[in-house]
């Protein structure tokens, strides 16, 4: 007797396959199916705090003349000067630069450098220090005219001072620089003329402007560094998500769903098939919405709610004005209808004085 055998059906190479699916950018930051790479831990490119700086320093030399003259080995630049040496892409403000004295900047800084100049000597007293973390209030004198009187009268003012590391106590005699730190404090210490109490050597240092410009750059190179990292996390990127996850930060932070980036594709390429669902493929942008730049977070051509309200007082004008135009040629035709207002030879004549 011959057994039965059962006979299963060939399952199809394309029919495992699956059609590809829009993946919307947040849930392509936030879930990566790629392998974390393992954790490295990388050198920074400067010395360490406090090491000794090798014999025959100068920041100024290129990196091929860097060489101790100990050891005969190139030697790296302390943390203040590589970040004084590296160029920032952006602008930096004139008030981080007016004070510096570095040499070792970059061609473009000390370009733009040259072109500023040193605001007059402040000097103030500290009237209020300990009660706001690294901010001081500083006593500057004023005067002001009395035209009743005819003399000048004394009119100190205060202002909050920043000391970034709590090294002033009421009674010193400072000298300040203009440098806007928040809405409220528009001066930073510059150096102490005349301590009162503590001596100076047993305070904290005060930043030299070259250490607050290097604070500067370096903060502005961490958010260049974080903004991209973003930027490929958003595209999928397994190494930029893992660095982020490391820093503390959310990979999906800020990034909105369907705000494909278009910089640097050629027209049609990677355009998804409906860009207004909010979705793009794998590495590949999306078409924008009209009048958003990319980045979706600014419209073009949006007017405010006074351009629109003087738009309609004159566009109310314009109408009232063409009928009133309107009005004017239909009396005119009525009025030359009867004759009146027409050329001289009209029949209609007019006549001085009373006519019984």
């Amino acid at each position: 007797m011959a057994s039965r055998t059962t006979v299963l059906p060939l399952r199809l190479a394309s029919a495992s396959q699956q059609a590809s699916q829009y993946v919307c950018r947040r849930c392509m930051a936030t879930q990566s199916s790629a392998a974390s790479p393992p954790t490295t831990t990388t050198q920074p490119p400067w010395l360490p705090e406090g090491a000794p700086l090798p014999a025959g320093y100068d920041p100024a030399l290129p990196f091929s003349k860097r060489i101790d003259a100990q050891t005969g080995e190139p030697y790296r630049l302390t943390r203040t000067d590589w970040h004084l040496k590296k160029a920032l892409p952006q602008a930096i403000p004139q008030q981080y630069l007016q004070h510096s004295t570095a040499s070792h900047l970059a061609h473009a800084e000390r370009e733009e450098r040259s072109k500023t100049e040193g605001h007059r000597e402040i000097v103030g007293v500290v009237v209020s220090s300990g009660k706001m973390d690294r901010t001081v209030k500083v006593r500057l004198p004023g005067r002001r005219w009395e035209g009743r009187i005819g003399k000048y009268f004394s009119q100190p003012t205060n202002h909050l001072v920043h000391d970034p590391n709590n090294s002033l106590l009421t009674g010193d005699v400072v000298y300040l620089y203009r440098l806007r730190v928040s809405k409220t404090v528009h001066h930073v210490i510059a150096s102490i003329k005349s301590p009162f109490g503590k001596p100076i050597a047993e305070r904290p240092p005060i930043p030299t402007p070259d250490d607050r410009l290097a604070m500067y750059k370096e903060d502005r190179f961490a958010k260049l560094k974080r903004r991209n990292l973003r930027r490929k996390a958003a595209q999928g990127d397994a190494d930029a998500i893992s660095e982020l996850r490391e820093m503390g930060l959310d990979p999906g932070h800020n990034v909105a769903a369907g705000k494909g980036e278009t910089f640097g594709l050629k027209p049609h390429d990677g355009k998804t098939g409906s860009a207004s669902k909010g979705a793009i493929r794998g590495e590949k942008g999306q078409k924008l919405p009209k009048g958003v730049l990319p980045g979706g977070k600014h419209v073009v051509g949006n007017p405010n709610d006074r351009a629109k309200l003087n738009k309609g007082k004159a566009m109310r004008l314009n109408e009232k004005v063409e009928g009133n135009l309107l009005e004017a040629k239909e009396k005119g035709e009525g009025l030359e209808g009867k004759g009146v207002g027409a050329d001289p030879a009209s029949a209609v004549t007019w006549t001085s004085g009373r006519n019984d």
